[in-house]
């Protein structure tokens, strides 16, 4: 692993370790949040990159907060973020 490269291999073993965070369910590959960025496998790649694009970070983390949201909101008795029960 360089500071511009993660293995998927490695991502998997940080994943499972609780160090990073998969914005898919699956883990990896995938967007994953690791390190206070995103980092991700371009198709003609096979290690992650960090996401460098602004956008592309700020449409990663939209993402994540409604798959969160989602998950919270499915969870039999959930609290909604207004305070009500589902």
């Amino acid at each position: 692993m360089s500071e511009t490269t993660i293995s998927a291999e490695a991502m998997r073993g940080h994943i499972a370790a609780g160090r990073a965070l998969p914005l898919l369910p699956d883990g990896a590959p995938g967007p994953v949040q690791y390190a206070g960025r995103w980092w991700a496998i371009p198709a003609d790649a096979h290690d992650y990159l960090p996401v460098t694009d602004a956008s592309a970070a700020a449409h990663l983390d939209t993402a994540a907060q409604r798959l969160h949201q989602a998950r919270q909101d499915a969870r039999p008795g959930a609290e909604r973020d207004d305070g009500a029960r589902r």
